[in-house]
């Protein structure tokens, strides 16, 4: 007669034990020569081994935290279409869009301006700009940001400047302690779409930030694989939280703010939600630029950016402008030539 086996495994997931029953059918040679039991034991271990590991892997997915840079790299980003809404009046020999697309299941609004003329084979390359803080209310698509949308427009590019939501007449919720996460989700989710653009080149496609956009920039760099190369100006590179900001415009909102992001994460998940742990992941060139009178983010951020950007081994070139501030004003224009002989050296 022969003996039921029981094998029993620990799984992780539960904390208790896996215990199978291994019920040796017998063919007539193993009845004349006996069970043979270590193979049926050796057999299953394996399996139960398997098991294991697949239970450990979905107990890590479980417990992933969906803002962290790992939970936004797992994350899906649905393809789906880039809709025209209206022509803009514009500068000759442009043409411009007020555009929508869908992020979360928000409607996101954006401006897209391109050369008027037609399209090289290829397409044109793609700039997607990230703007800095503006107060949402006060934000506007069309008007904000144009000078930099033109000019790279102007010099061959097709150019993408997201709202984020709540912005404008963009739907969700532009605040809460997670709202650079959320903008950029919603970049992340605009660059999944850009292939419905049927004159974007989505093989040359670039990210231009500033100040908050800049650290949406290296979000989004951390976790897309999409981008050939970036330009940061007076980016905002301290890791998260970061109520810096938020303390000089109304230190009793940052410390609410503070209890919010308290309440919501273990200061432990800190590093996990933010990109600076993961500038090693980055395998494209970064450009810096950077006033060193800014009134808003301080220069010295910058200086720091570059230890651990040298420390993570990330190709960057950083231009400092004595004396310039926030938006680099009185070198607008040097710094927009530096970005397109940047941009197109990197065109393939």
């Amino acid at each position: 007669m022969i003996e039921p086996v029981a094998l029993c495994l620990r799984v992780s997931i539960t904390g208790g034990f896996l215990c199978v029953l291994i019920l040796g059918g017998c063919s007539r040679e193993r009845q004349q020569t006996g069970f043979r039991t270590s193979e049926g034991l050796e057999q299953a271990s394996e399996e139960l081994e398997q098991a294991s590991e697949e239970l450990e892997v979905a107990e890590s997915e479980a417990e992933l935290n969906p803002l962290s840079i790992e939970g936004l790299r797992k994350r899906v980003y649905p393809e789906r279409e880039i809709e025209l809404q209206n022509a803009i009046t514009t500068d000759e020999g442009l043409e411009t869009w007020k555009f929508s697309y869908d992020s979360d299941g928000y409607t996101i609004y954006g401006l897209l301006e391109k050369p008027a003329s037609e399209a090289p084979l290829k397409g044109w390359p793609v700039i997607i700009v990230a703007h800095g803080y503006i107060p949402p209310g006060v934000y506007s698509t069309v008007h904000n940001y144009r000078a930099v949308t033109r000019y790279y427009a102007s010099n061959g590019f097709l150019v993408l400047k997201p709202d984020y939501r709540g912005h404008d007449r963009s739907e969700g919720n532009s605040g809460g302690p997670t709202a650079t996460i959320n903008y950029s989700i919603d970049v992340l989710n605009l660059i999944n779409q850009i292939d419905s653009i049927p004159d974007a080149d989505t093989d040359n496609i670039f990210l231009y930030g500033h100040s908050m956009g800049g650290e949406i920039g290296l979000r989004v760099l951390t976790v897309s694989k999409a981008l050939r190369g970036a330009t940061l100006w007076a980016a905002v590179t301290k890791p998260f939280p970061n109520l810096y900001f938020l303390r000089k415009r109304d230190p009793q909102e940052a410390e609410r703010h503070l209890k919010s992001i308290e309440a919501l994460f273990a200061p432990e998940e800190y590093s996990l939600l933010s990109p600076n742990n993961y500038f090693d992941s980055i395998d494209i060139p970064i450009l810096i630029h950077h006033g060193t009178q800014d009134e808003s983010v301080p220069f010295e951020w910058s200086i720091s950016f570059r230890e651990e950007l040298d420390e993570a081994q990330v190709d960057y070139t950083f231009y400092q402008y004595p004396g310039e501030n926030h938006n680099i004003s009185k070198s607008f224009f040097k710094v927009m030539d530096r970005d397109m002989a940047f941009f197109r050296d990197l065109i393939e």
